[in-house]
């Protein structure tokens, strides 16, 4: 008999809010982290181009690289997280993403570059679902909707202290001011040494619970188990589909969509607006959707986001077509929606897919699911290219909306787990 973690866990006594102090650790570590991704990350093109003197276009696509080393990453990652623990892998993961960063700090040469981001972007495709996995394991089942929220409204918080610093930076140093090229690769070597901090509060918080490994019947050897397992679960599937349709819908095209009714209006600055709007709904609702973390089942809140995230694109749909709302407005309006979206969102995908995985294989459960919101992020730029290439802002806005029905059908089909119908 194997005892489930979420059982051994939930009998240990809490911390502050509940939670061990392993998992405040966790957290600390991903806000440090964060912050590592805030400091290079929105300035990666100005680095690029202004100090290394890489083509714009070529600078651009680098940034591409990260993704499509995320997209191999995340399935690497679940593999070695069932075999070696999420520990030992959030540690390599941070090490690798630090190794890129110290490189591109001191490297130049457009090879160096690529390897650089490559390496970036495959070692936080290895520690994010690590560290979902190892929240997992060190709360109960009960905490994992309230833990996944925090974390995500923690990352954000650090996301947005490294920008803020970074922005100081590059706004005294200026990328091509003689200032600026001691002070930019400075970043990233601040970025590295920030992971180190990371990788030590990851290493403070244990290993965690034991990895359960069961055998099968007279054999000795372990039962099939792997992708094919996970992929065979028709819990997960609908899960998984939604989550790519909900990221294509809510991250990919809200991260690409925006600029391209901000140019048709003339209104560039309105996209200034649209980030404070969504910041401060994350910001300011975090308590909101705490309180109703433990409340709303995880099923629920999908459906809610699926919901919000269309209406966010319904409202712009009229103002692309040239009446409705003005631009700034309705680019607000969608801000706000998409920010409540994603503080249901980020607590409700990682305690569904929690909840259903076999704790053997259940570092593959987070991958694929941090793999589904990877190619999520990347399809919404890719559809918005072709909607900007053919002049078809209403027909992207109204495929959105349409993804965003989807991905609710999706989620009503899926039958509910054991743990939600109790």
């Amino acid at each position: 008999m194997v005892t489930s973690t979420g059982q051994s866990v939930a009998k240990q006594p809490g911390n502050l809010l509940g939670f061990p102090g392993a998992v405040w650790l966790l957290l600390t570590g991903d806000l440090v982290a964060a912050a590592a991704v805030g400091l290079t990350q929105p300035y990666l093109v100005v680095y690029l181009h202004g100090v290394l003197g890489v083509p714009l276009a070529l600078a651009t696509g680098a940034v591409a690289l990260a993704a499509v080393a995320s997209l191999v990453g995340n399935p690497v990652a679940g593999t070695l997280i069932d075999r070696w623990g999420g520990r030992a892998v959030m540690c390599a993961g941070l090490a690798l993403a630090a190794t890129g960063m110290l490189l591109l700090g001191a490297g130049h040469g457009l090879v160096t570059v690529a390897v650089s981001v490559a390496l970036t972007g495959f070692g936080w495709s290895l520690s994010m679902p690590a560290l979902g996995t190892r929240l997992a394991t060190l709360t109960g089942e009960h905490l994992h909707q309230r833990v996944y929220t925090l974390q995500y409204v923690l990352f954000n918080v650090g996301l947005a202290a490294g920008a803020a610093v970074g922005g100081l930076v590059v706004g005294r140093a200026g990328s091509g001011s003689p200032a600026g090229h001691p002070a930019l690769p400075a970043l990233w070597v601040a970025a590295a040494l920030v992971c180190l901090v990371s990788i030590g509060l990851a290493v403070a918080a244990g290993p965690g619970p034991a990895r359960p490994h069961r055998e099968a019947a007279g054999t000795g050897e372990p039962p099939e188990a792997g992708y094919r397992q996970a992929l065979a679960d028709r819990r997960l599937l609908p899960i998984l589909g939604a989550a790519t349709l909900l990221s294509t819908v809510g991250y990919g095209i809200y991260n690409a969509a925006p600029s391209l009714l901000a140019v048709a209006a003339g209104d560039p600055s309105a996209l200034a607006w649209l980030s404070v709007a969504n910041a401060v709904t994350v910001i300011a609702g975090a308590p909101i959707a705490w309180r109703f973390a433990d409340r709303l089942p995880a099923r629920a809140a999908l459906l809610c986001t699926a919901g919000l995230w269309a209406l966010a694109w319904a409202v712009c749909v009229p103002t692309a077509a040239g009446g409705g709302l003005p631009t700034r407005t309705a680019l607000v309006g969608a801000a706000v929606l998409t920010g409540a979206g994603e503080l249901l969102f980020a607590g409700a995908l990682p305690t569904l897919v929690n909840a259903i995985a076999p704790d053997e294989i259940r570092g593959r459960y987070n991958a694929l699911s941090t793999l589904s919101l990877t190619v999520g992020m990347a399809a919404g730029p890719l559809l918005t290219s072709v909607a900007a290439a053919v002049s078809g802002t209403v027909p992207l806005l109204c495929a959105a909306v349409a993804l965003a029905a989807g991905a609710a059908l999706l989620v009503r089909l899926r039958a509910p787990a054991p743990e939600e119908s109790s």
